[in-house]
């Protein structure tokens, strides 16, 4: 029987381990392939070149200071000319990095044992690559403002044991302790959350006096830093907050906060749903008030528990788990007062927007973190813990797959956007909701996208709109060679140039030697002269079966799409690869026809 045992135990640590490497695979794969690759959002709006870099810097944004990750992408406008890509690369850094933090006092716990360690992984990996976290973790920006915080967080609560520990020798650690917590709350709003969660761990651990003193003044020091920031917007939001009646401000902060906490719950269980059904169950359901609210109260139990008995330090995971429960749950106060304008939407509209899942998957990782940890000493609880462990990446695996296949696609309409600002032409209704995440925003868009073209930035940055009117004898100096172009294109709609001149969009599939696909097209009218650019999309077969069981769309896996201004319907257009400064030889004719292929 104690052999039985141990083969159990053993085989339970090598799914453990396996599926925490299989959800960090996927996860990295979905996250690269569903990256964004130009500029998108609110970086339409922040992105203001007509300011100074420390101007830039200083002025909070929708009640957010992102003092230092605009730093980073002022850096990458400056020297990588708006490329995505290094903020995409420094975000998913700060992702390893958040994890890697999180799991140094899981492995270094001597009151837990190896399955335990192993089953925590699994929770902080499935936490923080978790695909319905992809609202932020796609995007450079958007990754680089919510994983700074959270790393700097998370190395705050990691020396935070040592600073109390050893006030005489502690003040390397007290010094990382303070600056961490001002990285993290200059970041994004919620990482003013970080102080609170300080104070509330420091007195956990029975610190000295001064200890605590000095984390209370140095977060209250961050809050009025943070409130003297341009614009002035604190206190008429504090207003509307607290103009309500009592009873009404309390009542629906707490709906509001079991809607964010519970979001993701909601949203990974009906993801077993067909998708036509998906959109009306998390609406309607009343599931995620109703998990946010158990999760509320276990969470309120604990920390409470902990704030009576102050024994954090007998276990470096329950701390960690202890930590990461506090901070979301300060994290996602800080957004319900935040957002105390939107109270009149329905409440899934705001406070179940994908975009807070980045915190409250936290919340739920804390609160199996602490439960591993007390399955450790009751025996019959151990089980069934290790069991609810093993089952979460299956039960989130749904919408883990839907996002990533979702984000895949929604990166080449993006880029399909892009290829249509490079060429001149307005985008329809649909492309600027994808570009700005709304309707309605054309003209901020058009705005910025000439600020980004005279400055040669983002989709710009290759010059591609400087081939436009020029003759295929002027471009590449005329370099031309055999590509074995092949392949068929048309017209699928047609449209409007910026200065009022018709145009056409074009959709096709071309491939050269090898079945190699271009990247880069021209088209090119019948005397030669280049009338717009296309760009294609591609992603392996391998990839597309391997990852996305393949489901990815044609224009995710082998089309291109381009425009062509000035466009007459009674000319014969033709498309050419143009990668490499080489024209091919060969031409695929655009055939005149109209629908989507």
């Amino acid at each position: 029987m104690h052999k039985f045992a141990v083969l159990t135990e053993r085989a339970v640590q090598i799914c453990a381990a396996l599926a925490a490497l299989a959800f960090f695979t996927s996860g990295a794969v979905y996250l690269y392939l569903g990256r964004w690759t130009v500029t998108h959002y609110d970086y339409w709006w922040q992105y203001d070149l007509n300011r100074t870099w420390l101007e830039t810097a200083l002025l909070k944004v929708n009640n957010h200071s992102l003092f230092f990750p605009s730093l980073l992408w002022l850096a990458d406008l400056r020297f990588f000319r708006g490329d995505q890509l290094p903020l995409f690369i420094a975000g998913a850094a700060l992702l390893v990095i958040t994890a890697s933090l999180l799991l140094t006092p899981v492995w270094h716990d001597k009151t837990v044992g190896l399955t335990a360690k192993i089953m925590s992984t699994l929770v902080v990996i499935v936490g923080n690559f978790w695909m319905g976290r992809a609202t932020i973790t796609t995007s450079g920006g958007f990754n680089c403002e919510n994983s700074l915080a959270m790393a700097a967080a998370a190395l705050a609560f990691l020396l935070l044991p040592t600073m109390c520990a050893r006030p005489t020798r502690s003040l390397p650690a007290t010094v990382i302790v303070v600056c961490a917590g001002f990285v993290a709350s200059f970041s994004c709003a919620e990482g003013l959350a970080t102080w609170p969660t300080l104070v509330l761990l420091a007195w956990c651990l029975r610190p000295p006096r001064y200890s605590l003193e000095l984390l209370a003044l140095a977060g209250l020091t961050a809050a009025i830093i943070f409130i003297l920031l341009p614009p002035h917007d604190v206190y008429p939001l504090l207003a509307t907050f607290f103009s309500r009646s009592l009873p009404s401000m309390v009542y629906g902060s707490v709906v509001w906060l079991c809607r964010l906490l519970g979001s993701p719950f909601s949203h990974a269980v009906f993801a077993w749903w067909p998708n036509k059904f998906y959109v009306h169950l998390v609406k309607s359901s009343g599931l995620a008030e109703a998990s946010g609210a158990v999760g509320l109260v276990l969470a309120l139990l604990v920390i409470l528990l902990q704030i009576v008995r102050r024994n954090t330090e007998k276990s470096s995971l329950e701390f960690t788990g202890v930590a990461l429960i506090a901070f979301s749950l300060f994290a996602m106060a800080l957004v319900v007062i935040g957002r105390t304008e939107y109270f009149h939407f329905p409440p899934s509209k705001v406070f179940g927007h994908p975009g807070y899942f980045f915190w409250s998957t936290l919340f739920w990782s804390g609160l199996l973190l602490v439960a591993i940890r007390r399955a450790e000493s009751k025996q019959w609880l151990r089980w069934p813990i290790y069991l609810a462990a093993l089952a979460l990446p299956v039960l989130v695996f749904p919408k883990h797959y839907k996002e990533g296949l979702f984000r895949r696609q929604i990166r080449s309409e993006a880029e399909s956007s892009a290829t249509s600002l490079v060429n001149g032409v307005r985008c329809d209704e649909r492309q600027i909701g994808i570009l700005s995440g709304a309707v309605g925003r054309a003209e901020a868009v058009y705005h910025r996208a000439e600020e980004l073209r005279a400055r040669r930035l983002d989709m710009f940055a290759d010059g591609l709109q400087d081939w436009i009117g020029l003759g295929d004898t002027d471009l590449f100096g005329g370099r031309q060679k055999p590509e074995g172009l092949k392949g068929w294109c048309g017209v699928v709609a047609l449209g409007q140039c910026d200065n009022g001149a018709p145009a056409a969009r074009v959709l096709g599939q071309v491939s050269k030697h090898r079945s190699l696909i271009p990247k880069t097209l021209v088209i090119v009218d019948p005397t030669g002269v280049v009338r717009g650019v296309a760009h294609s999309s591609s992603t392996s077969q391998f990839i597309n079966y391997a990852f996305y069981l393949g489901k990815l769309s044609p224009l995710s896996t082998d089309r291109f799409v381009g425009y062509i201004r000035d466009y007459n319907p009674q000319l014969q257009y033709a498309v050419r690869s143009a990668d490499d400064g080489i024209l091919s030889e060969e031409k695929i004719p655009v055939q005149r026809w109209f629908g989507s292929q």
